[in-house]
């Protein structure tokens, strides 16, 4: 299997791999680790490694380009919705939701892509902006700020000031999820780090918080545009 090598003057003894979305290997190694140590490291974790790069591909493969036409459909807080194209008039907006449909302009096909992020991105401020305050108030957790941004590799962040960021693809998945995301970012405020107190401290708000890990994991990469 083929692999990016990472050396580096700051790390002393241990070896590891990482797996991006797109299935490429990286090993980063201490700078002067012998060739044979990081093929016996190789070797050991031949099996996980196999299993986790299937896996990405598989997703890979699975993550379809959209098309924009009649029937597709997109997904809304964990349901799918169809499209469909319509004769607007000039005081409807490009992209409209129904409740049970999306509903796009002829006119506004071309730009299908960019209403649909558009309208992805404000649905999402305004959900995240929600549950970070109800979910606030009952942790006694106060962020300075929630803002919403177009990451692909990473679902929320918190900031050393206590500001927390989500990407707006989360709108996507189904609503236990996104609190999910929002209660990990929240706690990361009281603990910086993934120890086992802080996941004591997630367990503590989210006791089922493993399964909602697992989807984000199983089904994340259908969290696309």
């Amino acid at each position: 299997m083929s692999y990016t090598l990472i050396r580096s003057h700051r790390r002393k003894k241990t070896l590891s791999i990482q797996v991006e979305r797109d299935g490429t290997v990286l090993v980063r190694v201490p700078f002067h680790a012998p060739q044979t140590d990081i093929d016996r490291f190789l070797k050991e974790k031949n099996q996980w490694l196999q299993k986790i790069v299937g896996r990405r591909q598989k997703h890979n493969h699975d993550r379809q380009s959209r098309s924009f036409i009649p029937g597709e459909r997109f997904p809304y807080l964990g349901e799918s919705y169809a499209l469909k194209i319509h004769e607007r008039d000039d005081s409807d907006d490009a992209l409209t939701f129904t409740g049970s449909e999306f509903l796009l302009g002829r006119d506004a096909l071309r730009g299908a892509r960019i209403f649909f992020h558009l309208w992805y991105q404000k649905q999402a401020r305004v959900h995240l902006e929600e549950r970070v305050r109800r979910l606030s108030g009952l942790l006694g957790l106060f962020p300075r700020g929630v803002a919403v941004n177009n990451a692909r590799s990473r679902w929320g962040s918190c900031s050393p000031n206590d500001c927390l960021t989500f990407t707006w693809r989360l709108i996507m998945a189904p609503a236990e999820i996104i609190d999910y995301v929002v209660v990990h970012e929240l706690c990361h405020m009281k603990i910086r780090n993934h120890s086992r107190d802080y996941w004591k401290l997630v367990e503590h708000i989210l006791p089922d918080h493993k399964k909602h890990r697992a989807w984000l994991k199983d089904h994340g990469h259908l969290l696309m545009l």
